[in-house]
């Protein structure tokens, strides 16, 4: 009966699949390669291997390992694998390259003592994200006295890319000291010397180090990497063009002679080599697994094949590739591109908004369009537009609801609670107020140094002691009576809540709210202005998100959930929206698609970038190109294409002006010469309902009338434009630049 029923399972995981997908799941012989496409079902795949692997009797799901980027696919995998074949998917290894690494650094936290150099680490490290690294940074550069104010001194993101660099080119501080050539990259190299110094000191390590250690440990002491590999029949890497040669050569140790490979991805969406992604692992993986079976996955489920023969198209471009051209699975051919050639942002945002409008017009939903350009900048001013044309918009990747100030402050309360995380208690000590600045705290910081102690360990241990007078007389605390009174009581909570957390059956989400009322935390938000009930409804969303933690995770730790929080945080896009157009890079826009898609900012500088053309490296238009293919690969029905000669709202901005050139990437897209849309054409058409039908001729000190704006003077006039300053408008605001031919503006004629 139970073959029956495997037998039934595994004709069902097979339903739906096409020939290749179908191929994909079924082999078994060797190590394999899918090279998965856009849009043509990889989740689908790779979950139904996954599945197909236990109903037909391969192997038990315990001894499969499942490897991805971010808990989110991660828990979607998990969650289909069940779907599939029920409760004996459960113990299905399915892991972030983070998390795993954690976990194999927790468990053999003794055999990585062993190692020179790391004989420090303790098991109960901490993992930090990126708000704690620049807090880490902050106080580095005070220690150095590096102003950010000076152009040589890098910014935080420019120190944490050098710090990520150099750990995951596992270079020597000789090697990048030796290396630097000027003033700002000889600060970076001290930069990164304090940095991983407060790391060893603070017992702490970053999402790079996770990484880096488990391939040091299992080079080291061989037999560790021999254990782990010993647990698994069959390894899952999904979005593999994403690797880094670290955690290839991770798998690598964990693929014995018995372990079959099984990798996932597309090489023409590589598009994170500044965080250390080599396209050169998934086109070559053959060199080290020789009998590779590779089956490519070309029929597309998403976009139309207008859409994808532009994107064919433009990365046929690349010479570093697997050749396959994308197949749309829709019987119809879709909707033509539009592409818009206009002569200043003002005019390419003007007709975004546009399209925009008649989309709306015909029903379209906000939440199925979204804006996507090469870096953030771009879109600013677009911003205002839409803010001004009340059109509900979205930036997605720009704050999640973990970096919200309250959710902040509360992690950072339960990593002091937890185990007095130093790094997480300089964030904290001045919440409530009590007069504790960067001064006084670089004070108190140097008193903790002069003790041999960590800041939390030295304020503990000095207000633990009996003797009021003794301790005046040893060291002068540099705060007010009141303030030193507020500071003990918040060390005397945290003390005491400790062993509350430790308790079995004890829900975290109550004792946190308890914490925060007796240590007053809402004192600080003003309840008239609605601050305070503002804070409380984003805090009673992390009680909530708390509660359903635990639970899922019946008898783990408070360190566990820590550990959880941060390293589901890394990568893990936050998009949901609904009533919003949604604003992104593309970066940010992998893995999402929308109905309709604007792509803007297509001129030579902007996209490929003014750096990447500078260069002249091969290598890095690609991985340009490649984002681009990303970008249009999003688009399921219409695909809007933009490009400005000129980079400023107006050409009058800019001294000796001279038109931007166009994206080589848009010309490489062949598109069809009626896609193409120039302002003229297009007004020509009428295709833009904002025009007059009579054009009037303005001069340069003429009084106009604006529907929404009121009166203004002509400052300036082009050949399509005029600059106006308007007179009653905000003073950063009063300087437009409008269409002389807009519907919404007329001349005052002189009397």
């Amino acid at each position: 009966m139970k073959s029956d029923k495997y037998s039934q399972l595994k004709n069902d995981i097979l339903v739906g699949l096409n020939t290749n997908q179908k191929a994909a799941v079924l082999e078994n012989s060797q190590h394999l390669r899918i090279i998965a496409g856009a849009g043509t079902g990889k989740t689908s795949v790779l979950t139904k291997k996954i599945a197909y692997l236990i109903a037909s009797k391969k192997t038990i799901s315990k001894r499969i390992l499942a490897l991805t980027f971010t808990n989110k696919a991660a828990n979607e995998m998990k969650e289909r694998v069940k779907n599939l074949i029920g409760l004996e998917a459960n113990e299905t290894k399915i892991f972030t390259f983070h998390s795993l690494c954690n976990l194999i650094l927790k468990i053999e936290a003794k055999e990585f003592q062993k190692i020179k150099d790391f004989e420090n680490l303790d098991k109960n490290f901490n993992i930090i994200d990126d708000k704690d690294q620049k807090k880490i940074l902050k106080d580095v550069y005070e220690k150095l006295q590096y102003s950010l104010t000076n152009e040589e001194i890098p910014n935080f993101r420019k120190a944490i890319d050098f710090i990520s660099y150099v750990k995951n080119k596992e270079l020597t501080f000789e090697q990048i000291s030796s290396s630097a050539q000027n003033s700002t990259e000889k600060k970076l190299v001290k930069i990164y010397k304090n940095y991983t110094f407060y790391m060893n000191k603070a017992n702490v390590v970053d999402f790079d180090d996770l990484q880096i250690f488990v391939k040091t440990l299992f080079l080291k002491i061989p037999e560790v990497a021999k254990k782990w590999s010993s647990f698994f029949d069959y390894i899952l890497v999904d979005e593999f063009q994403d690797t880094s040669s670290i955690q290839y050569e991770i798998v690598k140790l964990l693929v014995s002679k018995k372990t079959k490979l099984i990798v996932v991805g597309d090489p023409d969406q590589t598009i994170y080599s500044w965080r250390g992604a080599d396209v050169n692992l998934i086109l070559n993986l053959e060199k080290d697994f020789p009998k590779l079976i590779s089956i490519t996955l070309d029929k597309n489920y998403r976009s139309h094949q207008i859409i994808l023969d532009a994107a064919n198209s433009l990365i046929a471009n690349n010479k570093n590739r697997i050749k396959k051209n994308l197949i749309s699975s829709k019987e119809t051919e879709g909707i033509e591109i539009k592409f818009f050639d206009a002569s200043n942002q003002a005019m390419e945002f003007s007709w975004i908004i546009s399209e925009i409008n008649d989309l709306k017009k015909n029903k379209v939903q906000l939440k199925n369009i979204a804006i996507l350009y090469r870096q953030h900048f771009y879109a600013k001013h677009l911003e205002d537009e839409l803010f001004k044309e009340n059109i509900p918009y979205k930036i997605v990747g720009n704050t999640s609801f973990n970096s919200k100030k309250e959710i902040r402050d509360a992690i950072n309360f339960l990593r002091v609670i937890n185990d007095g995380n130093v790094v997480a208690f300089s964030q904290i000590i001045n919440i409530p107020s009590k007069k504790i600045g960067p001064t006084i705290l670089n004070k108190l910081n140097s008193l903790a140094e002069a003790s041999n102690k960590n800041l939390f360990d030295f304020l503990m241990d000095f207000y633990s002691k009996n003797s009021k007078s003794k301790r005046e007389q040893e060291i002068k605390i540099p705060l007010a009576k009141e303030n030193q009174k507020k500071l003990i009581a918040l060390l005397s909570y945290i003390k005491a809540f400790r062993p509350l957390f430790e308790e079995k059956e004890q829900k975290f989400d109550i004792l946190l709210k308890n914490f925060l009322e007796k240590i007053d935390y809402f004192s600080a938000y003003k309840h008239e202005t609605g601050e305070k009930k503002e804070a409380q409804e984003v805090l009673e969303k992390f009680y909530a998100s708390l509660r359903i933690w635990q639970k899922h995770n019946t008898n783990k730790t408070l360190r566990e959930y820590l550990d959880d929080s941060v390293l589901s945080s890394d990568l893990d896009n936050d998009y949901e929206t609904n009533t919003s157009i949604s604003l992104m890079t593309i970066h940010a826009a992998k893995g999402l698609e929308f109905q309709n898609v604007f792509l803007i900012g297509m001129s030579e500088g902007i996209f490929p970038t003014k750096k990447t053309l500078e260069s002249y490296d091969n290598d890095l238009l690609e991985e340009e190109r490649r984002l681009a293919f990303v970008a249009v690969t999003r688009a399921k029905e219409r695909l809007f294409i933009s490009y400005s000669r000129s980079n400023f709202l107006s050409a009058s901005k800019i001294n000796n002006y001279k038109s931007t050139p166009i994206s080589t990437f848009v010309s490489e897209m062949k598109l069809k010469s009626e896609q193409i849309l120039s302002f003229s054409r297009i007004t020509a058409k009428g295709d833009l309902n904002y025009t007059k039908s009579e054009s009037t001729t303005f001069y340069q000190g003429d009084l106009v009338n604006h529907i929404k704006f009121g009166q203004g003077i002509v400052l300036n006039v082009e050949s399509e434009t005029i600059d106006v300053e308007f007179f009653n408008l905000e003073s950063n605001q009063k300087i437009r630049t409008i269409l002389k031919n807009h519907k919404s503006i007329e001349k005052i004629e002189k009397s």
